[in-house]
């Protein structure tokens, strides 16, 4: 955000460090005491940390974890790559289904609420403002009844 008055650049709650890897002191996962030793940790040791010490670094910082399953990644044969790939694509495509699943009964909800409503001599407008549905799809559920 620019500061109109002193045209400096203010981004709240953003700060840098720099570090020098060398001079990093600690050597075990259980030092760690900050999440920015923990992120320093990862930039020296990422390569050498085990599937133990890992979920010791990482505790409940998912983005932690996902750095380490980022940089995993690159290890990859091409076949598990391809492998993990396929998977998203099968969890996506899945997702994908189930939101239409969803909205397709949402519809079909309000479709029964609107057919209830015209049941009961409900005006048109009414039916529209409390179903989400168009004029044209209430009149052919009227001509339906």
């Amino acid at each position: 955000m620019l500061d109109k008055d002193s045209y400096e650049h203010d981004l709240k709650d953003f700060y840098f460090t720099f570090i020098e890897l060398p001079k990093f002191p600690k050597t075990k996962e259980d030092q760690l005491e900050s999440i920015v030793e923990k992120w320093i940790y990862y930039f020296k040791y990422a390569d050498e940390t085990s599937e133990e010490e890992l979920e010791k670094i990482i505790g409940s910082d998912v983005i932690i974890k996902k750095a380490y399953e980022e940089l995993n990644r690159f290890n990859w044969s091409e076949k598990e790559f391809i492998a993990y790939e396929q998977e998203i694509k099968r969890i996506r495509d899945e997702r994908a289904v189930l939101e239409q699943k969803l909205d397709d009964a949402k519809k079909e909800g309000k479709i029964e609420v609107a057919k209830t409503m015209l049941a009961n001599n409900v005006d048109v407008t009414t039916i529209v403002k409390f179903t989400g549905l168009s004029i044209s799809e209430i009149e052919e559920l009227s001509g339906n009844l």
